[in-house]
């Protein structure tokens, strides 16, 4: 890292996880086409192409990052692999315009433009899958309370690009076609992202080579398979839904909604960080915001027959609950990750991935097959059947109890989520600036050194096994040894494998014998 960058990291640590917002910014920009439209766009017909592309393009490269966790990871470790991706998805933008009615539209075969528009759709998605894997891998490392503040940060971020992007000057290159500041943001943005998100995070875990990921798919407990189940089914139902007014709305209207939509995202943004610094652990309930998203969500979708998938009101309203979800989903994966140490491919890769891969299959079952519903007696009963999805995704797959389990330890030295978010707002490997427990002398002391000696502990292991043998829990141990959580758990773990101890007390009357015997 240069000097200049160093020294911006230094003043600015979050600025590398500001690459989220940047991305999500750019998804925004490019989904309801404010950048790339032209003049002779009447409807959302090339924006669903679009979306659906493009979405579909980067849950499926979650969903293989997810597969193979491993080379997923040590691909977006490289940062010039990261920017690739930036780049790529940067080309498939310079080709969507390239191929509008302005440019090569009248010059190519109508064949060959379609299929430069798709691969260019396609290009978009594969190129920010490698950027959003990455923020990925940044978030999965922060403790719950920060990463909560820092997505907070990314939307807010988000909000500001956006307004930035469609309050620029409006000057075309072309009469008709889009404006000079919408096409350079367009293609533009990811290769910002992806050099954002590829800078060295000055507050990432400093032990990250003691305390490798787990890559096992065994590691991930049943009810994140549940999650993953209710978060594809959310994802479909509410965008096809949305598809259903995007397809039905002139272009302006669309634009229009997206803008209040925005607005509406840094109020939220800026509650969640308001609760991140001063909500207590205990009471930062996910599971409860998870069940009134999910309520919300099915009655607006009971009022849907009656106000109509058109009104802008009801559109804007069902945008909004999926952005809280959406907010409320990065952070509770970035939280499975932090806590059980598995790899970011795999955590978010099968999370985010669902919900990418069902938002684009919503939107292709919302435009080709639900449409023609609606214009058929059966609509009522389509309704129906999509808020009795949402129901049974709430209340019977993955209720609020689910979130418990979900959280749940599984032995000594380890916290849970509300142990995690009643942590000090700090950055991972800085918890605190209380001094390390002063080594006891006399017995105790002697006791320690001596098994430490015998098993073979390394220096670290032994300033574990100390405070372990103190009394201290895992949390304890992270902010007196001013290491990450994850590094003591990893610890503990080969502390209680060399020691051949399986419980704390065990651990704790092996060194009374000691003690005694010293």
């Amino acid at each position: 890292m240069s000097s200049f960058t160093s020294k911006l990291v230094k003043a600015c640590p979050p600025l590398p996880y500001l690459a989220l917002g940047v991305w999500l910014a750019w998804s925004y920009i490019a989904y309801s086409g404010t950048a790339w439209l032209s003049d002779t766009e009447t409807d959302g017909t090339n924006i669903s192409i679009m979306y659906m592309v493009s979405t579909v393009a980067f849950g499926a490269s979650f969903a293989l990052a997810a597969m193979g966790p491993r080379r997923a990871h040590r691909f977006v470790e490289r940062a010039g692999t990261v920017v690739g991706g930036g780049a790529l998805a940067s080309l498939g933008c310079v080709a969507i315009i390239l191929v509008g009615p302005y440019y090569l539209y009248h010059e190519l075969p109508y064949a060959a433009v379609l299929a430069l528009f798709y691969l260019g759709c396609a290009a978009t998605g594969l190129g920010t899958a490698a950027i959003g894997l990455r923020c990925g891998l940044l978030y999965g490392s922060l403790p719950p309370r920060t990463a909560i503040l820092y997505t907070a940060f990314s939307h807010v971020a988000l909000a500001l690009v956006y307004f930035t992007v469609i309050g620029s000057p409006s000057w075309q290159p072309i009469a008709g076609g889009p404006s000079l500041s919408g096409i350079l943001a367009f293609a533009g943005m990811p290769l910002l992202a992806s050099a954002t998100v590829t800078l060295p995070a000055a507050d990432g875990c400093e032990d990250e080579g003691e305390a490798p990921f787990s890559e096992d798919h065994a590691s991930l407990p049943r009810p994140f398979w549940k999650l993953v189940a209710v978060t594809f089914v959310f994802s479909f139902v509410v965008s096809s839904l949305r598809s259903l007014c995007v397809e039905a709305s002139p272009v302006d209207v669309t634009l229009d909604g997206t803008r209040v939509v925005m607005l509406l995202r840094i109020a939220v943004a800026l509650g969640f960080a308001a609760a991140a610094v001063g909500v207590e652990g205990e009471r930062f309930d996910f599971g409860r915001i998870y069940s009134a998203i999910m309520v919300g969500v099915v009655a607006l979708i009971a009022f849907c027959p009656i106000v109509g998938v058109a009104h802008l009101v009801w559109t804007q309203l069902v945008t909004i609950l999926s952005i809280v979800f959406e907010f409320v989903l990065w952070c509770i994966l970035a939280f499975v990750v932090y806590q059980r140490r598995i790899s970011a491919g795999l955590g978010l890769g099968f999370g985010y991935g669902a919900f990418m891969v069902g938002s684009g299959a919503g939107w292709i079952a919302g435009v080709d097959v639900f449409s023609i519903l609606l214009g058929e007696q059966g609509s009522i009963f389509l309704f129906a059947v999509l808020a009795v999805a949402v129901l049974a995704c709430a209340f019977l797959l993955f209720s609020e109890k689910e979130f418990d389990r979900l959280f749940r330890t599984e032995g000594d030295g380890e916290a849970t989520l509300d142990d995690l978010l009643g942590d000090e707002l700090s950055l991972v490997g800085r918890y605190g600036h209380e001094d390390p427990p002063p080594e006891r002398k006399g017995r105790f002391g002697k006791a320690i050194e001596e098994l430490s000696h015998r098993a073979g502990l390394s220096r670290r292991e032994m300033d574990v096994f100390r405070c372990l043998a103190m009394g201290y829990d895992a949390t304890a141990t992270a902010k007196r040894l001013q290491v990450s959580w994850n590094t003591v758990r990893t610890h503990t773990r080969n502390v209680y494998a060399k020691l051949g101890v399986h419980s704390r007390q065990e651990l704790i009357d092996l060194v009374d014998e000691a003690t005694k015997r010293t």
